[in-house]
């Protein structure tokens, strides 16, 4: 897998995950920030986002962490066993607390302030180097024990998890994806708000795919199954159709949207995912054609239409889009006859929002 490939994988899934916070969180950005999607991305695919994996997290990390991870690879090299960048951290705290320790028993108090800086940097580095350090307590959810609900899955036996989120809902999450991360393409988010009591819920399906210079081009196969696969899901079960006898004010029942997301240049990059949520019913209204015939979005085509990110985020928060409130027999009814798996090229993160047993 070249660089480039491995960049726009990590990516769409990271900026997934993102999307994923920020519905969770309403909106909140002091808790969806993208080192807070990273980490639990870290902890839900391991195999792309991984601290061990990811080249994101190996470009955003500090020079010192670099520094060591560099030593301990020319250290390996040198004396033909593997050296841990971990334990060359730990070594190099453990002398200079002694010194600073050495340095408390000298009457004239020698100046030790530098030291101390330098040991507060070798020790985040040692918290970024250390698997165990990445616990529960440094991801934006807290794991939820013991959460009893009966909602519906859409595969049922694969393994989930349950967080904790800051309103004291609950937060359970599904990722399928590819054993082979190389193959990623595209990334769908499968978004639930139960409503537990009434036994129903509203769901949006985002489907995001990688564009260029604001152009996605359609006529690649794969392209052309996966948006298939999402129309197939909402729009064509009824989803979206409209309540009998509703008359409340909000946006059409749209549960389906295509998400073109800014490629990233470089694995040192800053992050800013300024893509587009485009209702899926409105492709083909919004498609032109290219100089050579391909089928092509460009955002100066469906800007109109599309809603930004910050957008989506607060309308749906508001219950302003999304599918229909689905009771639970036709939530099981949908999943049963539409199963969603992830194929070769895509990752499903899975969640439902339900409020939390006390």
């Amino acid at each position: 897998m070249d660089e480039e490939q491995r960049l726009n994988a990590e990516w769409l899934v990271l900026s997934a995950f993102r999307e994923l916070i920020m519905l969770a969180v309403k909106g909140d950005l002091s808790k969806s920030i993208y080192d807070m999607a990273l980490k639990l991305g870290g902890e839900l695919y391991p195999e792309l986002l991984g601290p061990s994996a990811s080249l994101l997290r190996r470009e955003r990390e500090s020079n010192t962490v670099k520094q060591y991870r560099q030593t301990a690879h020319l250290l390996s090299l040198e004396q033909g066993q593997p050296v841990d960048p971990l334990a060359l951290v730990q070594a190099e705290i453990a002398k200079h607390r002694g010194l600073l320790q050495f340095a408390k028993t000298k009457k004239d108090r020698p100046e030790v302030g530098q030291i101390k800086r330098h040991v507060d940097v070798l020790v985040e580095a040692e918290r970024t180097l250390n698997p165990t350090a990445h616990t529960e307590t440094q991801l934006i959810f807290r794991d939820a024990y013991a959460v009893k609900r009966n909602v519906p899955a859409f595969r049922t036996g694969k393994a989930y998890r349950d967080f904790a989120l800051p309103d004291s809902n609950v937060l359970r999450i599904r990722v399928l994806h590819p054993e082979v991360p190389e193959h990623l393409t595209g990334a769908d988010i499968i978004y639930e708000r139960h409503s537990p009591a009434d036994e129903s819920a509203s769901i949006v399906v985002i489907q995001y795919k990688i564009w260029e210079k604001k152009r996605l081009y359609l006529n690649d196969p794969r392209m052309q199954r996966q948006i298939a696969r999402l129309k197939d899901f909402t729009c064509d079960q009824g989803v979206c159709s409209i309540p009998e006898g509703s008359s409340e004010y909000r946006f059409p029942y749209c549960a389906g949207f295509l998400r073109p997301t800014d490629k990233l240049q470089r694995a040192d990059q800053a992050f800013l995912s300024t893509g587009e949520h485009l209702p899926i019913c409105r492709l083909t209204g919004c498609m032109s054609r290219s100089s050579q015939g391909a089928e092509v979005l460009t955002y100066d085509r469906i800007r109109s239409t599309s809603l930004s990110a910050e957008m989506f985020e607060e309308l749906f928060t508001k219950g302003q889009i999304g599918s229909r409130m689905l009771s639970y027999e036709e939530l099981e009814a949908l999943y049963e006859k539409r199963a969603i798996e992830s194929e070769l090229d895509t990752v499903v993160i899975h969640a439902q929002e339900f409020a939390s047993v006390h």
